[in-house]
């Protein structure tokens, strides 16, 4: 291993419920640890087919220190990186089977976003001078 590969900080995050006061749950997000990884981006060559990326412009591969106190799960977990959330794209493998290091493959979130903005009340314009110079 090389001395100094880890040089990304990464925050591990999860979802869980607490009890809102009044009967209920609400969730809520907390975080497990920040760690040091190495990131991998993919360019347009690489596709990892064996998990289903297709698209490699929002995943990113993290290398990292396989610590025994963390179990990782896909289910109410993320990570989080420069303030975008990741979601695990299969489960972590254990490089060269050395329980040294594992490999995680991420899918950034998608961003739902408005494309088309139209005016609410159709065509806005005529009622935008409503004295017309004679």
């Amino acid at each position: 291993m090389r001395a100094r590969k880890y040089t990304k900080k990464i925050e591990l995050w999860q979802t869980t419920k607490v009890v809102d006061g009044f009967g209920g749950n609400g969730i809520t997000t907390e975080l497990i640890t920040s760690t040091w990884c190495e990131i991998i981006t993919l360019d347009k060559l690489y596709r990892d087919t064996d998990f289903g990326v297709t698209d490699t412009a929002n995943t990113i591969v993290i290398r990292l220190r396989k610590r025994n106190d963390l179990t990782y799960n896909s289910l109410n977990q993320f990570f989080k990186y420069r303030g975008e959330k990741y979601l695990f794209q299969g489960t972590p493998i254990n490089v060269g089977f050395e329980d040294r290091e594992i490999q995680i493959t991420l899918t950034r979130e998608s961003v739902r976003g408005v494309n088309d903005i139209s005016p609410i009340g159709g065509d806005v314009f005529p009622y935008t001078f409503p004295y017309q110079l004679a």
